[in-house]
Formats: structure tokens, C-alpha cells, sequence
């Protein structure tokens, strides 16, 4: 006689780049025990690759990962945590004054991706060239940290810059970024001016977060604290 198989809830998500609705149902121990290992191995490629294994699972392959922002695939992985774990998550925030660890209780159904999302940026250089950024999907994210695993900070900052771009262009000449090697994109970052460059790590800066305001008076010093806290890794 086989065993009895139990029903799992649905729920719906909107994904926060396209506003497409998908359902999905709470992660199961066997893939919570996956998330685990990843954590446990400290291997920033390996979580990705983890979270993007739930996250596929939990839609039913509905959501394809690697073509996800940064930013959606936290936000869904959020979701999924939330209604597989639970709603609350216990953290530790330090006093702004006294920098006390306080330990505050957040709603991550409360928490949302924040900022203005643009499909693509165009960026005036000079008179005649110019680059479209785009924000990094997770595959091309986690192609630059793997390649950046033995590269200087500086050169994993530049490697990253270069996934984001869709295309340069010089007149009515457009070069675009998938038919040129990650070398040669890192090369024409390297050429420009301090002015240029700054354009470009303004969109970079830019690019929506998963975020979520907290207040709390401190435990030591009573202090008022109003903080915002960004990334997933904030809110566990």
C-alpha cells in the first residue's frame, strides 16, 4: 500500500520587474534541507543556485530563474519563505546610538522591492557614443561571481558593471553586448573618463532593493531608531 501524499497550499505572487502573477506553494523539507547545505557551504554561487532550484520547484518550472533580476528573485524567495516558515522573522539591528544588537521582530509579508524599475537606461557618453544598461539577470550575475572568485574587489565590481550592459553604440553603429566577450566590455569601462564611469554606477546604485523600514526604541539606551534595511540576507 503506498503512502498517503499529502495536499500543499497555493498561494499567488506577483513578480515585482513584470507584474506577471504566478502560483505557487510553501517549500518542502527536502528542498528547505537544500537551502541549508548551500547556506552552510558559504559558497555565494552555490545559494543562488539553491534558491533558484526552489524557486523553480515551488512554480511548477512556471518561473525560469536565470532570467530574473536580483531583485525579483529574492523577493520571491521571500514569499516562499514566508508561507513556509513563517510570516515573522526574528532579527538582530543595532542601536544607531549605542550599537546595542536589538532583537526585532519584522512581517515579511510587509516587505517589498523598492525603486523606480526601468526596463533599460540609455547613458549619453559624448556627442556620438553611448550604452544601454539593463539591470543583471541572475544567470549573467552568477556567471560574473564565478568568474570573479579569484579577482581583486576592483575587478569583480567591473565584471558585474559589465553584465549589465545590453549595448553601446556609436552614431547610428549599435554594438551589441552578446556578441562581444566580457574582456572587451570591461576594456571600454576602463577607457572612460571618472564622469563617464560615474554616470553609469549611478544606475547601478539605482537598481530596486528589496527593502522594509523598521522602528524601535533600543533596549539599552532608549533611543529612537528609524532604519531601512536591504537584501534578503537582512531579514533572516
Amino acid at each position: 500500500m503506498a503512502l498517503p501524499k499529502l495536499a500543499t497550499p497555493k498561494y499567488e505572487l506577483q513578480i515585482p520587474s513584470t507584474g506577471e502573477s504566478v502560483n505557487y506553494r510553501p517549500y518542502l523539507v527536502k528542498e528547505e534541507k537544500v537551502l541549508m547545505l548551500a547556506i552552510e557551504s558559504k559558497d555565494q554561487s552555490q545559494m543562488i543556485t539553491a534558491l533558484k532550484d526552489v524557486i523553480s520547484g515551488c512554480t511548477e518550472g512556471k518561473i525560469k530563474p536565470d532570467k530574473l533580476t536580483l531583485f525579483d528573485l529574492e523577493y520571491i524567495f521571500l514569499k516562499l519563505r514566508s508561507k513556509s516558515v513563517g510570516e515573522n522573522s526574528t532579527i538582530g539591528i543595532k542601536c544607531t546610538e549605542c550599537s546595542t544588537s536589538n532583537e526585532i521582530v519584522v512581517d515579511l509579508e510587509q516587505v517589498q522591492v523598492r525603486g523606480d524599475f526601468k526596463e533599460s537606461e540609455n547613458i549619453k557618453l559624448t556627442e556620438d557614443v553611448g550604452i544601454v544598461l539593463k539591470y543583471p539577470n541572475v544567470k549573467s550575475f552568477q556567471r560574473s561571481i564565478v568568474k570573479g572568485k579569484n579577482k581583486a574587489e576592483a575587478d569583480q565590481v567591473m565584471s558585474t558593471i559589465a553584465s549589465m550592459i545590453d549595448s553601446i553604440y556609436e552614431g547610428e553603429e549599435i554594438f551589441s553586448a552578446e556578441n562581444e566577450t566580457e574582456q572587451g566590455l570591461v576594456d571600454f569601462l576602463e577607457s572612460l573618463t571618472s564622469d563617464q564611469f560615474k554616470k553609469i554606477t549611478e544606475f547601478m546604485m539605482d537598481i530596486p532593493k528589496l527593502s522594509h523600514t523598521v522602528e524601535f526604541d533600543c533596549t539599552s539606551c532608549k533611543a529612537q531608531n528609524t532604519l531601512e534595511i536591504e537584501g534578503l540576507q537582512s531579514f533572516f
